[in-house]
């Protein structure tokens, strides 16, 4: 492997000093033209590629915005990020893009490698730990969280988040007007904020019901909001002594999931259970079963993140602000009333 050439070895070569060197990348008026040459000249013969920290040695800027989201291969997450850049590229700046997996450890170490890049901002979907990294993090850059709360005291952040709470709601409430009552709901883990606030939304619409969610309500799993939770889910659903007629679930990573597992088991869908789904899903236009759905205007809340993040990197004495977005219903070909063809068909 070839030695990477460095600042130092740029300033060597021109016989000048390394501050002289960055004054020269940042286009400081202050060094004459003679200095300039013999430092672009260097830089060229080297093939010295500057680096974002070496330019903003002056400025104290990097042009770099860090966004951590949980999993960038949701389709929510891939549109906010994209809808993100493009606002902010209109301004030059860039986005350092890190997926966690809801791994603490892993989201604590892209964080300390941003702060290692000096980013100018961060976008963070937290996995919900590494509470106080943040806390300090926000006492000196804009920090934005996504999705999800952080609870810590005096923590000085947005928060831009959907109306999880009234989207579980409302896909309750038409299940339970077709006369559902056995609703198996794929959960999410109960430390997340928006895990703990779609479920209410789920017990609060079963209760007007007359129907109690409690610990001996036996129609629940924490599918983790992920792909796997949701096949667990539909493993855990069939071992039931007593089937479900019809299945909330609250992330679409664990809808896919799920659709994935009653297809492996040749459960029809709405002919043997009905479903429904928190959160857009992806290539839903092509797929022959296509779950009613709450979606929320994920390209205008990607705009609105971007300007609040330009707008707080500008005026850092902003107050802090959330910024909530109600449902949108897309209704699909997953539903009926109640039918007991599961319970015939017996075990799976």
């Amino acid at each position: 492997m070839e030695k990477k050439i460095t600042i130092r070895d740029v300033a060597k070569a021109a016989h000048v000093s390394v501050t002289t060197v960055s004054r020269v990348l940042n286009n400081n008026v202050h060094v004459n033209s003679e200095t300039k040459k013999r430092v672009t000249d260097s830089i060229e013969k080297l093939g010295f590629i500057p680096s974002s920290n070496a330019q903003s040695l002056k400025t104290s800027t990097t042009h770099t915005i860090g966004f951590l989201a949980s999993d960038i291969s949701n389709v929510f997450h891939s549109t906010i990020a994209r809808g993100i850049e493009d606002i902010v590229n209109e301004e030059n700046y860039a986005i350092l893009l890190c997926s966690t997996g809801e791994n603490p450890s892993r989201e604590l170490s892209y964080l300390k490698m941003l702060v290692s890049k000096n980013i100018d901002a961060l976008i963070i979907n937290p996995t919900g730990s590494n509470a106080q990294f943040l806390y300090e993090l926000s006492r000196k850059i804009p920090t934005i969280l996504l999705n999800r709360r952080v609870s810590y005291s005096n923590f000085d952040y947005d928060f831009f988040d959907t109306n999880g709470y009234k989207g579980s709601y409302l896909l309750t409430k038409q299940l339970l007007t077709l006369n559902h009552r056995r609703i198996f709901v794929i959960s999410g883990p109960n430390h997340l904020s928006n895990a703990i606030s779609r479920f209410q939304g789920f017990t609060d619409a079963m209760k007007e019901a007359g129907i109690t969610v409690d610990e001996s309500y036996p129609y629940v799993f924490d599918g983790q909001f992920s792909f796997e939770g949701g096949v667990h889910a539909i493993d855990y659903l069939c071992s039931l002594p007593e089937y479900p007629t019809a299945i909330l679930s609250q992330n679409n990573l664990s809808t896919q999931g799920a659709l994935y597992a009653l297809k492996q088991r040749n459960i029809s869908i709405p002919e043997d259970i009905s479903i429904v789904s928190h959160d857009e899903l992806s290539n839903w236009d092509f797929m022959s079963i296509r779950p009613t759905h709450v979606i929320f205007n994920t390209p205008y809340i990607a705009e609105q993140i971007g300007h609040r993040i330009l707008a707080r990197m500008k005026t850092p004495s902003l107050p802090s602000q959330e910024f909530i977005y109600e449902p949108i219903i897309i209704p699909g070909n997953s539903v009926t009333i109640p039918t007991d063809h599961l319970a015939r068909r017996g075990h799976f």
